[in-house]
C-alpha cells in the first residue's frame, strides 16, 4: 500500500469511529433514560408506599385524632426529611394533624373535588395555606375518612436533580390529575431532544426523563477522552491489518507469477466415465501448484487471486500446453478420450486471450479434438458481454473446442442464454445428485433438470457421485456419464496414465518416465 493510501484509510477509518461513537452515545442515553424513569418510579413508590402503610396501620390500631394518633403522626412527620405536615379529613372538615391547628380551617374546593370524585390516593401540586410553601399533596382515604400528606417540592425536586443529573439527564414528577401544573421544561436551558415517560401501577403519578442538546452534548465531552483511545487504537488496528493484507495479496500475486514462471501449476485428472458401462470416456484437469516447498496446494488457495489479478489466463494457457503432451499420450491407448479444462466466461469474451488459445490450438495436433473448456453456471453471464462470449465460443468451436456448462441448476444462466451459447455438455451439480436419492422433491427437480439437457441436445455428466446407489440411480435417469469419487479421486497424470492402461484400452503399453521434465524440456 502506498503512504497516501495508508493516510487515507486512516482518516477513513477515524470518521467512521466518529460517526459510530455518535450513534453508540445516543443509544446510551437513550437506553439511561428507560432505566432512569423505572428507577425513579421504583424510588418514589417506596417513599409512598412507606406513607401509605403507616397511615393505614396507624387508622387500624387508634381512633382518629386521638392522642396516641396524633403523637404517630407528629412522629411520622419528625422522622422524614421530606414530609411537612399531616392533616386528618373528615366529612370535608379538617378534625386534627401532627401538630395543633386550626380545625376552622376551610379546604379549598380543589381538595373537596378530589375527595369527592375519587375512591383511592389523590397526588397534586398545590400551594399549603398551612405551611405557606409549594408542595405535592398526597391523599389516601382510610376508614370513614382521608389523610392529606405534605411533601416538600424542594427536597423531591432537589432528589429528582441529585438522580438526573449525574446521568446527563433531566427528571421531573408529573401527578396525573392536574399534569399541566408543572412543566420539565421550566429549569431547562436547551431543547428537549429525547423525553420518556411511565406511570405508576400504584399510585397516580408520573416520571418523565431524558435529555436536551445541553445534556447530550456533556455526554459526549464527558466520555470524548475514552472514545478519541478507541476511535485512534481501532483506526490504527485496521489500517495495519488492511496493511498486512493488501501486503499479502500483493505477495500473493507475485508467489504465482512466480509460479507461472517457474511452470510449476499443473493437473490432477479426475475421470469421467459412462454411466452405463463405467468405461472411461474422458477427464476434467483440476490446476494443482507444486510449491518450491514440495507443498501441493489446493486451487482453493489461490484461484480467486488469479481470478482477480487476471494470471488465471496464464496458468490456463499452461495447463492446456502441458495437456497437449499429455493428451497425445493418452490418445495412443483411447483415441476418442477427451480431456476437460475449466475457463471463465470472462476470459472467453477476451478477443485476445481467445486468440492465444486458437494459436496454441493449432501449434498442438492433439489438442484439435476431444479438447472440452468448461465454464461454471455460478458464474453470472450478466457481467459478460454475450455477443463476444458468443463470438470467441464459435472461433474455439472452428478449431475443435467443445463447451460444457459446469455446475448446471445452481445459477444464473437462463433458458435463452443457453439456447444462445450452444453447449454440448451440461454437467448436473453434485447438490442435486447428492439428495435426489433421498429427497423426493430434489429427485422431480433432477428429472427436469435431465429433461431440460436433452431438449437442449447436450450430453448430461452427473458430478459428485460418492455411492453405488447414486451411481444406479443416474443411469436410470438417462444420464450418460458421471464423475465422482465413487469411480475414483483427482490424481496426477502418471496414476491416471497408469490406471488407464490397466483398464485395457487397446492394449497399449505407454512409457510415462519423467513426462514433466521432458515437458519442460520441449516447451
Amino acid at each position: 500500500m502506498k503512504k497516501s493510501h495508508i493516510i487515507k484509510l486512516l482518516i477513513f477509518t477515524a470518521i467512521i469511529g466518529i460517526i459510530f461513537n455518535v450513534a453508540w452515545v445516543k443509544y446510551q442515553a437513550n437506553n439511561r433514560s428507560e432505566e432512569t424513569v423505572v428507577f425513579l418510579i421504583d424510588r418514589m413508590d417506596k417513599v409512598l408506599e412507606n406513607v401509605d402503610n403507616q397511615l393505614n396501620s396507624l387508622s387500624n390500631i387508634y381512633l382518629p385524632c386521638n392522642e396516641e394518633s396524633r403523637d404517630k403522626l407528629e412522629e411520622m412527620v419528625f422522622n422524614s426529611s421530606v414530609l411537612q405536615e399531616i392533616t386528618y379529613i373528615e366529612n370535608g372538615n379538617i378534625l386534627c394533624g401532627d401538630r395543633n391547628i386550626d380545625t376552622q380551617q376551610v379546604l379549598t374546593h380543589q381538595q373537596l373535588n378530589y375527595m369527592a370524585n375519587n375512591s383511592r390516593q389523590v397526588i397534586y401540586h398545590s400551594f399549603s395555606q398551612r405551611r405557606h410553601i409549594d408542595g405535592v399533596f398526597f391523599m389516601l382515604p382510610v376508614n370513614a375518612g382521608w389523610y392529606k400528606v405534605l411533601f416538600d417540592i424542594k427536597y423531591m425536586r432537589f432528589w429528582l436533580k441529585h438522580l438526573t443529573e449525574k446521568r446527563f439527564l433531566y427528571g421531573c414528577m408529573l401527578d396525573n390529575l392536574n399534569e399541566t401544573s408543572y412543566h420539565c421544561e421550566q429549569n431547562l436551558s436547551s431543547p428537549i431532544l429525547y423525553s420518556i415517560s411511565a406511570k405508576s401501577k400504584k399510585y397516580p403519578y408520573s416520571v418523565v426523563t431524558g435529555y436536551t442538546y445541553d445534556m447530550l452534548v456533556g455526554v459526549y465531552l464527558n466520555q470524548l477522552p475514552y472514545a478519541i483511545l478507541v476511535i485512534i487504537s481501532l483506526s490504527v488496528i485496521i489500517t495495519l491489518l488492511s496493511y498486512a493484507y493488501f501486503n499479502w495479496r500483493y505477495s500473493l500475486r507475485s508467489d504465482i507469477q512466480d509460479g507461472i514462471n517457474r511452470k510449476e501449476f499443473f493437473a490432477f485428472y479426475q475421470p469421467i466415465v459412462n454411466a452405463q458401462t463405467g468405461e472411461w470416456q474422458g477427464a476434467e484437469l483440476l490446476v494443482r501448484w507444486l510449491h518450491p516447498h514440495d507443498i501441493i496446494i489446493s486451487p482453493v488457495e489461490f484461484i480467486p487471486a488469479a481470478e482477480q489479478s487476471g494470471q488465471i489466463q496464464q496458468i490456463t494457457l499452461q495447463l492446456l500446453e502441458k495437456a497437449a503432451y499429455e493428451k497425445k499420450i493418452i490418445s495412443e491407448i483411447s483415441p476418442t478420450f477427451y480431456l476437460s479444462i475449466n475457463v471463465t466466461a470472462s476470459m472467453i469474451a477476451n478477443k485476445k486471450y481467445v486468440d492465444s488459445l486458437i494459436t496454441m490450438i493449432k501449434q498442438y495436433p492433439s489438442l484439435q479434438h476431444g479438447i472440452t473448456l468448461e465454464f461454471t453456471e455460478r458464474e453470472t453471464f450478466a457481467n459478460v458481454d454475450i455477443g463476444a462470449l458468443l463470438t470467441g465460443m464459435e472461433n474455439l468451436r472452428e478449431v475443435g473446442v467443445r463447451w460444457a456448462l459446469d455446475d448446471f441448476g445452481t445459477g444464473y444462466a437462463g433458458l435463452s442464454t443457453l439456447q444462445m451459447l450452444s453447449f454440448d455438455t451440461l454437467k448436473i451439480d453434485r447438490t442435486f445428485v447428492a439428495s435426489s436419492v433421498t429427497d423426493a422433491v430434489t429427485h422431480s427437480i433432477l428429472g427436469n433438470i435431465v429433461e431440460m439437457g436433452h431438449k437442449l441436445q447436450c450430453s448430461l455428466v452427473a458430478e459428485g457421485v460418492e455411492t453405488a446407489e447414486q451411481a444406479k440411480h443416474v443411469a436410470q435417469l438417462g444420464i450418460e456419464f458421471c464423475q465422482g469419487y465413487y469411480f475414483d479421486r483427482p490424481m496426477p497424470f502418471e496414476d491416471f496414465i497408469a490406471k488407464l492402461e490397466l483398464s485395457g484400452y487397446n492394449g497399449a503399453s505407454i512409457n510415462t518416465r519423467d513426462l514433466s521434465s521432458s515437458w519442460k524440456l520441449q516447451t
